[in-house]
């Protein structure tokens, strides 16, 4: 029995297209490979759909998906020994225009800012982000006191 249905997924996509490409480019670091991200976890999504326990925790679900397609593109991209970053600027500025500190976060290490972004512009909580990325609440705690220090020595 699905929880969740086709159209209610699609909605919730649609209702947080831009928060996961802002998530995927924080972890890839590129526009291309941000809406790869994005794109692979829309498919995997939809062929997912019925391992969804709770609807409630929908978006906290599909977050998860992103940051794991993230990573996957990632770890393709270490395999391939792909020293060079191509970073679109333009692109960045457009995405990220009316939020001024995330220039910022972005010069921050990846196991900082993807906290920093998850705890502060997706709002997710400690317990939420502990179970996304399959880490240790102490861990997420700790590296969110760490990301705002270094966001206030930038600062």
């Amino acid at each position: 029995m699905q929880l969740i249905t086709k159209e209610e997924l699609a909605d919730l996509i649609f209702e947080n297209k831009e928060s996961m490409y802002r998530l995927a480019y924080t972890i890839v670091e590129n526009d291309a490979d941000a809406q790869d991200a994005v794109g692979d976890a829309i498919v995997k999504a939809f062929g997912n759909i019925q391992r969804l326990r709770k609807k409630t925790s929908a978006k906290s679900w599909l977050m998860q998906i992103l940051v794991n397609s993230a990573h996957d593109i990632v770890r393709k991209r270490s395999k391939w020994k792909i020293v060079e970053k191509q970073l679109d600027d333009t692109a960045v500025t457009e995405a990220f225009e009316s939020d001024e500190m995330l220039p910022i976060v972005m010069e921050l290490k990846e196991e900082f800012r993807e906290i920093i972004i998850l705890y502060y512009y997706e709002e997710f909580s400690v317990g939420e982000i502990s179970r996304m990325l399959k880490i240790p609440t102490g861990t997420v705690k700790s590296r969110l006191a760490r990301g705002r220090d270094k966001l206030s020595t930038i600062l």
